[in-house]
């Protein structure tokens, strides 16, 4: 019997896995970017790029990296769109869908966090095939083929870099419409160690939290499967390992590194064992509040973690392994417990919020009914072990308030 896992039974005898986009890591990657590009027969040919970033990360003087990457090369920048807001939503998208057209752009760099990427996954879907963000929303829903992206990640949790989905606000509705297709994987992913140097450590923590959840939402839900678990955990064990070093210590560091790597890892798992509740409260939360994504993430997980737990207690016993907890021979329920105490131990010594109500949400009755009922709705509760009816999810929300 495996000691990390204990060898679960399949849960999936029927299961795709699927990792197309090309990963390049390494420091200096996005200014040899066009050395890239040439060595991909597919790529080599588009020269008309058009750039997605936002205002501190342009701010940052990473858009100046990458578009001095293309300064005097055969590549033409037609387009930067540097305004990308934190929560990006439906509207943006179909503006930005309009100048790719205009600017007859075939080759897309998005250049930030999960927002940026987000936009630029959306954008691309709407200039190839027209409508709104809403007439793509839920799974396989998108027609065909979009123009390439390649994705630069500036934060150590997204992994939008690497997964089929996207996420932007309806406004008007006041809610998160997830996107998912085969045709949203980005082409190339380029994990540059250089565009996390000067990370705020706030961002780091919840940048790195995010990852956690990615990882071990994906190693809980009821898709899981053997290839994503593998990643799953190992992405929890870098994140364990090297999380508070990143936060403590700017620059291109190694734990920084690491960083990247545990994210992407994690974004490879739930692309194909699908993220669940914490993800279900936090869009939901982010759709009312305007709350960041990752912190909204780790204030939910260990909420949900121990409203799952009856489900998946060996599930999260290997979890708690994955972060150091030692395994003294005690039972799987108290190893899981162990594991979420440990998470809510990381979360302190990281310096994240325990509960919504410190980051401002309200915390009366219809405030949490509000959330629950767009938790109800979101496609990821679907792929949590527990579903829970509506009194029972009202009564997570209000534990997390």
């Amino acid at each position: 019997m495996g000691f990390i896992t204990g060898n679960p039974p399949l849960t999936r005898p029927d299961a795709t896995f699927a990792a197309p986009t090309e990963i390049k890591h390494g420091i200096g990657k996005v200014s040899n970017l066009t050395i890239e590009l040439q060595l991909a027969p597919d790529l080599a040919e588009r020269m008309r790029v058009a750039i997605f970033t936002d205002a501190g990360v342009a701010a940052a003087g990473l858009l100046d990296v990458v578009q001095q990457a293309f300064a005097g090369s055969d590549y033409a920048i037609v387009a930067v769109i540097d305004d990308v807001p934190p929560e990006s939503d439906a509207e943006f998208v179909k503006q930005a869908a309009a100048k790719l057209n205009e600017r007859e752009a075939s080759l897309i760099v998005a250049l930030g966090g999960g927002s940026v990427m987000d936009t630029a996954k959306i954008a691309a879907v709407i200039a190839a095939h027209g409508g709104e963000a809403g007439d793509y929303e839920g799974g396989f829903m998108v027609p065909g083929p979009i123009t390439p992206l390649i994705a630069i990640p500036t934060t150590v949790g997204t992994g939008s870099e690497v997964t089929l989905a996207a996420v932007v606000k309806d406004n008007a509705r006041r809610r998160k419409l997830t996107i998912a297709s085969p045709f949203l994987f980005p082409r190339l992913a380029v994990l540059d160690p250089n565009m996390v140097a000067t990370l705020p450590a706030k961002l780091v923590a919840w940048t790195g939290f995010d990852a956690l959840t990615h990882a071990i939402e994906a190693y809980s839900c009821v898709e899981r499967e053997p290839i994503s678990a593998a990643l799953a955990l190992a992405a929890i064990e870098l994140i364990a390992d090297n999380l508070e070093a990143a936060i403590q210590e700017a620059g291109p560091t190694e734990a920084r590194a690491k960083m990247q790597y545990a994210a992407t890892m994690a974004a490879m798992a739930f692309s194909n064992s699908p993220v669940g509740a914490v993800h279900a409260i936090a869009h939901s939360v982010g759709a009312l509040f305007g709350i960041h994504h990752g912190l909204s993430n780790a204030i939910a997980l260990p909420f949900v973690m121990e409203f799952n737990l009856p489900a998946v207690a060996a599930h999260y016993a290997a979890v708690a392994r994955a972060l150091g907890v030692t395994d003294a021979g005690q039972s799987a329920e108290a190893m899981a417990a162990a594991g979420i105490a440990a998470t809510r131990a990381l979360k302190q010594r990281c310096g994240v919020p325990a509960q919504y109500r410190e980051v401002g949400v309200p915390t009366d009755a219809d405030t949490a009914a509000a959330i629950a009922d767009l938790t109800l709705e979101d496609i990821c509760l679907s792929f949590n072990p527990v579903k829970g009816e509506r009194e029972e999810i009202l009564a997570l929300v209000a534990r997390a308030l």
